[in-house]
């Protein structure tokens, strides 16, 4: 009776439902970071345990999957950096370092266990169902903040991070149930994909009016985000599955909607405009007249009617305490010449200095502190070339095993979600160049959860 049960479909739903909702409320703090443990990591916990009683019982069944030695290097790899970095650098207490350790293999966790709990397409239907709802809500609160002064939780400095509820001033980007803006807006710039491509395929009529639905919700609160890297990563993911889908009539319609979408939002559009001057500001800074710049110190402010006043708001602003910086005058100039700077001569730099001082190993898992708006050089410079390239080939692994299917002449069904699943791979990989996807935590447990779906969908058989 329950031996063709599978336990693992409705824990992935599960999680597809919670992970997103739940706000990052800290059940304890860690001394020495503002990485708290939360009430996902003891849902996820569970569902590792019930993983490793499976694989214990079944005599571990893992090495049997082909895609395993991959991520065994990957984690050989991220090991090396967290003993060089005990040994050597000693960037962090032992159990700090085990901490960032343990994330890592916390996060990669639910690839496998989202292989288990796909073992046909009724299963990834049942997936999807999960998604719809969650994407729903997640957009539902989304509108409650912008519009009811919905809370927001975030986790974008110390403070906000031990579970305060805050409220949105009129200028902030939103961010949902999500810990930043620019984590909502890359789960979003994922999720449309999905459903977009699902409406344009399914023939059920079900199917497509609910995707169509929600789409419709979810869509105008990925411009609510601002973030610029997010929507092109969408419009560039959503016209190569297009294309590659041979829905070419589709192309021309997502690329005006973006394109309104832009120039129909102020701050948005505000902020593409600021990018190319702020660009600028930061190279003839960093080429023509190189100076030492302290180090920023984050606190978040909101100007109201009267200058003086100052109260907490979820998006931090970047203030230097010297007299030789200029800002432009607008909102949205002075956050992207913020961003930028903080990007440009800071993070990235530091990163790169990680990865000069120990090139093969890096410098140690959280080496460069929790944010680097740049996962590739945070690969680098956290566990150098042995990490990043480990990592890096789990990714070309799946790019390498969908490509052919592009050009079959018949694409069957199976084939046509692996190429939706690549189009989300090669968005999130965008907005990696940006935003910290793969360290963030719900970003980075719904990526691995669309891994696992994606590889084991890439080992059916084709079905009429």
């Amino acid at each position: 009776m329950f031996k063709n049960l599978n336990i693992f479909r409705p824990i992935v739903a599960i999680l597809i439902l919670f992970i997103p909702l739940y706000p990052k409320f800290p059940l304890t703090s860690i001394d020495g970071t503002y990485v708290a443990i939360r009430l996902d990591d003891i849902v996820l916990a569970i569902a590792i345990l019930t993983w490793s009683i499976h694989q214990i019982i079944h005599k571990f069944p893992v090495f049997k999957i082909k895609i395993t030695k991959l991520f065994l290097a990957y984690f050989a790899a991220i090991i090396a950096s967290f003993i060089t970095a005990f040994l050597i650098y000693q960037t962090d207490s032992t159990s700090l370092l085990f901490l960032h350790l343990a994330r890592r293999f916390e996060y990669i966790s639910l690839f496998f266990i989202a292989i288990n709990s796909v073992k046909s397409k009724e299963d990834l239907k049942f997936s999807y169902i999960f998604l719809l709802i969650s994407t729903t809500l997640v957009s539902f609160y989304g509108y409650g903040q912008k519009y009811f002064q919905f809370p927001v939780i975030s986790t974008m400095n110390s403070e906000f991070s031990k579970g305060q509820l805050l409220q949105m001033s009129t200028w902030t980007r939103i961010n949902s149930t999500f810990a930043g803006h620019y984590d909502l807006a890359a789960f979003l710039s994922v999720v449309l994909i999905i459903i977009a491509a699902i409406f344009i395929l399914n023939k059920n009529k079900w199917i497509k009016i609910s995707s169509l639905i929600v789409w419709l919700i979810a869509y105008p609160i990925l411009t609510f985000t601002a973030s610029r890297v997010s929507i092109f990563a969408f419009l560039g993911g959503i016209c190569f599955v297009l294309f590659a889908l041979r829905k070419y009539f589709w192309i021309i319609p997502f690329i005006v909607l973006v394109t309104f979408s832009i120039f129909n939002s102020i701050d948005l559009k505000q902020r593409l405009l600021a990018t190319i001057p702020a660009f600028k500001t930061q190279i003839s800074k960093t080429t023509v007249t190189p100076t030492s710049t302290p180090t920023p110190i984050p606190i978040a402010v909101v100007v109201t009617q009267a200058p003086t006043s100052i109260t907490l708001s979820p998006t931090p602003t970047i203030i230097r305490h010297t007299t030789t910086e200029t800002y432009p005058t607008t909102d949205a100039d002075a956050g992207v010449a913020r961003s930028g700077e903080i990007r440009f001569n800071v993070e990235w730099p530091r990163a790169i200095r990680a990865f000069n001082k120990n090139p093969i190993t890096g410098t140690g898992l959280g080496s460069i502190t929790l944010a680097t708006d740049n996962d590739y050089l945070r690969l680098l410079g956290e566990s150098g070339l042995l990490g990043f390239i480990s990592f890096m080939i789990i990714q070309l692994f799946f790019i390498i095993k969908t490509i052919p299917l592009i050009f079959k002449k018949k694409q069957t069904y199976n084939n046509q979600i692996s190429i939706i699943f690549l189009g989300c791979l090669l968005t999130t990989l965008a907005n990696a160049v940006f935003i910290d996807v793969f360290e963030a935590s719900k970003t980075a447990y719904l990526f691995w959860i669309m891994m696992g779906s994606y590889y084991q969908l890439l080992n059916f058989k084709d079905e009429k």
